[in-house]
This record gives C-alpha cells, sequence and structure tokens, in this order.
C-alpha cells in the first residue's frame, strides 16, 4: 500500500509540475533550482568584486598566504572555481602555475609534497622526476628543487587547498597537513615562491589557530569571508535560472516573473543569504508556485503563495 502511494505522489507531482513548467515556458528536463551548481556564477562573483580585488593584489605582490573562511554554502566554491580558471587558463596564466590539493581527510606531510609535484608534473618547464622517493625529507628536497626553478623563472604558484575541516577532525593529520603548508610556504629566497590559497569553515580556522599559530601569522588576508545575497542578487539569481530553464540567453533586466517582489523578499528573509540556501529557498517557492497553479490557476509566486503552499 505504501509503495502505491509514493507511485501517486510521483505521478501527480511530475504531472503538476509539467502543468506549471508548460505555463512558464520551461523545458521538463530543467526544473530551476534543482543543481547545486549555478547556472553561471557570475552574480556569486560579482557580489564579492572587493574581495576579489583584495586576493588579486596579495597574488599579484606575492604579499602572503590568503585564507577564505565561511560556512558551507557561503559560495566558496565559486569563488576558488573563478580564481582557478583565470590563473590557469587567463590570459596572464604564463605569469603563475596552480595546483590544486582536494580530498585532504586523511593526508599526510608526505602525501602532500607528492600531491603538489604530480600537480605542478603538467607544467613542461619544470623537471620533476617520475617516480619520488619514500623518505619525506628527500620528497621535500624534490619540492625545494622545484621551488628553485619556479624562482628562477619568476613564476609564482598558488597552491588552493580546498576544504580544511576535513583534515581538522583528526588532529595528527591537520598537525602533518599544517606543516607541509607551512613549509612550502617558506621556501623562496626574496619572495614567497608558493602562495597558500586556503579554503574551509571556521572549525578549519580556529584549529589553524590552536595548532600552528606560526602558520596563522604568515597570512596577510586571514579568514576573509563572502558576501551574503540580497534583493538584487536574489532577482538576478532567479532570472539566470530561468533562462537556463527556458534554454534562453541571459541579459541583464531579464524578468524573475512568475516571482513578484514579495516572493523574493520573502525568500531572501528565510535564508541565510548564502546563493546555497538562496537556492534551495526558490526551488521551494517554485514548488509553491506550481502547487498554486494546480490548485486555483494562479500563475504569480508571491509571499502569499510560500506561506500557504510551503
Amino acid at each position: 500500500m505504501g509503495t502505491d502511494q509514493f507511485t501517486q505522489a510521483l505521478d501527480d507531482t511530475e504531472s503538476v509540475q509539467k502543468r506549471y513548467a508548460k505555463q512558464l515556458g520551461i523545458k521538463p528536463d530543467r526544473i530551476p533550482f534543482t543543481a547545486e551548481t549555478l547556472p553561471n556564477s557570475e552574480v556569486a562573483v560579482r557580489v564579492n568584486d572587493d574581495l576579489l580585488n583584495e586576493v588579486a593584489s596579495h597574488i599579484l605582490n606575492r604579499a602572503g598566504h590568503v585564507s577564505i573562511i565561511d560556512r558551507r554554502g557561503a559560495g566558496k566554491t565559486h569563488f576558488r572555481d573563478l580564481v582557478y580558471d583565470a590563473l590557469a587558463n587567463g590570459p596572464r596564466s604564463e605569469e603563475f602555475h596552480i595546483a590544486r590539493i582536494r580530498e585532504v581527510e586523511s593526508i599526510t606531510t608526505r602525501r602532500f609534497y607528492t600531491r603538489l609535484l604530480d600537480e605542478l608534473s603538467q607544467y613542461e618547464d619544470l623537471e620533476i622526476p617520475d617516480n619520488y622517493p619514500h623518505p619525506t625529507d628527500e620528497v621535500r628536497q624534490i619540492v625545494e628543487n622545484v621551488a628553485a626553478q619556479l624562482e628562477e623563472q619568476d613564476i609564482a604558484c598558488i597552491i588552493q587547498v580546498d576544504q580544511l575541516e576535513d583534515a581538522a577532525r583528526n588532529t595528527r593529520t591537520f598537525e602533518q597537513l599544517l606543516a607541509a603548508l607551512q613549509s612550502v610556504g617558506d621556501l623562496g629566497d626574496e619572495e614567497p615562491v608558493f602562495l597558500l590559497f586556503l579554503f574551509g569553515t571556521p572549525v578549519a580556522s580556529e584549529r589553524i589557530d590552536e595548532l600552528r599559530e606560526t602558520l596563522t601569522s604568515r597570512l596577510v588576508a586571514k579568514d576573509r569571508s563572502l558576501e551574503r545575497f540580497d534583493f538584487a542578487e536574489t532577482d538576478e539569481l532567479i532570472g539566470r535560472w530561468l533562462a537556463f530553464a527556458r534554454e534562453e540567453e541571459y541579459s541583464d533586466g531579464y524578468s524573475s516573473d512568475p516571482y513578484s517582489a514579495s516572493a523574493i523578499d520573502e525568500i531572501v528573509d528565510r535564508s541565510d543569504g548564502t546563493p546555497r540556501s538562496i537556492r534551495q529557498q526558490c526551488y521551494h517557492a517554485f514548488r509553491a508556485g506550481a502547487r498554486q497553479f494546480d490548485d486555483i490557476e494562479t500563475v504569480e509566486i508571491d509571499d502569499s503563495t510560500l506561506e500557504q503552499y510551503t
């Protein structure tokens, strides 16, 4: 009986959703706000222009290391990817090498070094051996040799480390990671060769302070956070998602219809202002709009829609 009831719920929901999507000109396989990745991250980045300019200054001048610390869903991934793509593929990519270190939950000092070398082996201007010795000190010597090559070519290497909080759960693992970060961050005779670009939640930042104060002191930009979305950013995000769902090009002024101003205000109020929370609230509003349309044939989503159908 339970299986039949849920199957019926699936069928009913699909029917209601298709009717509403057709009314809005939305493709059935492109229901908006259902994917974690934004159809275009421009709005998530533009709201952080000040931080972007600050990070650019620190990297350009090799002023020191940077940590972006914020709650989950705050937009760290979009910000990180923008910087990565610009440094790796942009018109000034020849000035930089970039290494992304991910999945750090069980990383060791030696493994950090080998991942760094693996990342840099893609660059043909660096001589890196195919195989690494077992002792950690000998692997670090290879890293030092690579640093000397980078310094001779006047190339800065940006090391992005993602989701530091994963490693912070285990003190021993985190100590090894932080030791490796400080070790490579100190390389360079006149200026840093490796610039650390760290990402994590407040838990990771607190643990860095506890376990490695010397690394903390080397962060020229420590615990930078991302700006929250307000009405304008939410309105634009809705427009971009609707354009995506209709397979249309987004341009400034693209209508956020059927989302009314009162609905957008309510979405902002119900969220914590992070891109993820805003997207989730927009999805719930779309779901409410579909139920409302099925109930009373009203297309527009306003604050009363959210109050009655969510």
